[in-house]
């Protein structure tokens, strides 16, 4: 029982060794090589004893970086960690990130959703409604989605309305 022990700690260390894993992460990999029941939770749990395994932390990072450079919704946050085996406890406390955090995850979607439509897209109803609901399927609040699609909106519309005020030939054929 020792050496399936020692075997399974070794396959987790090598895993651990190219990036950080959820616990049950770790323990679907080590079942998947074959591995018992017993040697998986005494290698789990000799990797947490040593600092390799921190649900925690890891998922604090992952909601961070989720937030910061895939603007992801603290809702879809949640999700994807509880996907991950994540405890709820754990996952709730990691997607309860800071609104500034939150407000620029969202500027972001919205930024990346209008990459995406059509030109002019704020002058009907139906392209509106189309970024809203990109953030919508993104996770993000209902107010939330619709105030961040009106302000830039109106920020779009502010913009198109002043260069169409310049002076001369809209053409450019004076």
């Amino acid at each position: 029982m020792k050496q399936a022990h020692e075997k399974a700690f070794l396959a987790a260390l090598r895993r651990l060794g190219r990036r950080d894993y959820f616990e049950a992460e770790l323990e679907v990999f080590l079942r998947r090589k074959g591995f018992e029941k017993e040697a998986i939770e005494a290698a789990v749990e000799q990797c947490r004893g040593l600092g390799y395994l921190d649900d925690s932390r890891l998922a604090a990072r992952f909601a961070r970086d989720r937030a910061v450079y895939r603007a992801w919704s603290p809702r879809r946050i949640r999700h994807a960690l509880r996907d991950r085996g994540v405890d709820d406890t754990i996952a709730d406390d990691a997607s309860r990130l800071p609104d500034e955090l939150v407000e620029e995850a969202l500027r972001k979607a919205a930024r990346r959703a209008e990459s995406r439509a059509r030109p002019e897209w704020w002058k009907a109803g139906e392209g509106r409604a189309r970024m809203v609901s990109s953030l919508l399927r993104s996770g993000f609040h209902p107010d939330d989605a619709h105030r961040t699609v009106s302000a830039l909106a109106a920020q779009r519309e502010a913009s198109h309305h002043a260069s169409d005020d310049q002076p001369g030939d809209p053409e450019g054929v004076s």
